[in-house]
């Protein structure tokens, strides 16, 4: 085969198609879905056959349940989200974002989390490495302030209606709190902070954005809060977020609340205290914290 050419798997295809993978093999058999065997036999398809095959079978269309198959370049997007290339996948989240297409996101994003990727995976090699393109390019003035704000927007809209496919448990093993500083404009990682809780079974407090710190001990008081999770993006008055940490820092420690930080923010911040369990720097550093409680 030519060096560049793409090809899926038996397997692949029956995850595309929403079947058993002796569906494909009979199919193949009987000459409804086409294939290339190899010297060792073994099936292999272009996306072109899987292309000629939906629109000769229609209903077998309404099962592809990786990514919707509609047209051919959706047969390439299925690739990618099968093999597992980040790259591609963050490169057209990133222009579907700037073209405010919430849809075709969150289609990517079910594919990915029905494909099996875990999500701290997603999110890490995908959906963090498009918003710092974004911030990036807002930087440099390629982007202007309301273009990034547009962008960022149908990514974390996106990410609020992934929440919905996201497998819960229904035994849960805490309640965790996600909260940003009073003063922090940027909430989608600590949402998706909270994804990956749920995910794990925690019952999750989400504040988010502008939540105002000194006003949380009643909801210490009234609710067992077995972990809390801050994230700060950036700091504007270094002072007023110092002591709000240092309140949240004691709140922790008399309620027994484990406390999580992450984001640049915390660069800038004296962290220096025994209230903090662990600095997460990746969302897999988030889903580890939901494993090490496991092993406690």
């Amino acid at each position: 085969m030519p060096k560049e050419m793409k090809y899926f798997t038996s397997k692949e295809v029956s995850n595309i198609l929403g079947v058993h993978v002796s569906s494909i093999k009979r199919w193949t058999d009987d000459g409804k879905l086409e294939c290339i065997k190899t010297a060792g036999g073994h099936r292999k398809f272009l996306p072109e056959h899987l292309s000629d095959f939906l629109e000769q079978n229609e209903k077998k269309m309404q099962k592809a349940n990786l990514f919707p198959i509609e047209k051919e370049s959706d047969l390439e997007t299925s690739y990618h989200i099968i093999k597992g290339d980040y790259q591609y996948l963050s490169d057209q989240i990133y222009e579907l974002a700037l073209e405010q297409n919430r849809e075709r996101i969150q289609k990517i994003l079910n594919g990915l989390y029905l494909g099996q990727h875990p999500l701290h995976r997603i999110y890490d090699k995908v959906i963090t490495p498009t918003l710092h393109r974004i911030g990036n390019k807002w930087e440099s003035q390629e982007l202007s302030i309301v273009e990034e704000h547009f962008a960022s927007q149908t990514i974390r809209d996106s990410l609020i209606r992934l929440q919905g496919s996201i497998n819960v448990p229904s035994e849960k093993r805490g309640t965790a709190f996600c909260l940003n500083f009073s003063s922090e404009l940027h909430d989608i990682a600590i949402k998706m902070v909270d994804h990956i809780l749920e995910e794990h079974g925690y019952e999750v407090l989400f504040s988010g954005q502008i939540t105002p710190l000194f006003n949380i001990e009643h909801i210490f008081n009234k609710i067992h809060i077995d972990r809390v999770y801050v994230s700060s993006t950036y700091i504007q008055d270094i002072n007023m977020i110092q002591f709000e940490i240092s309140y949240l820092f004691d709140q922790c420690q008399k309620h027994g609340a484990e406390l999580y930080v992450g984001g640049a923010g915390f660069d800038r911040l004296d962290t220096d205290h025994p209230a903090i369990h662990s600095r997460l720097h990746t969302f897999e550093d988030v889903a580890a914290t939901c494993q090490d409680d496991l092993s406690d």
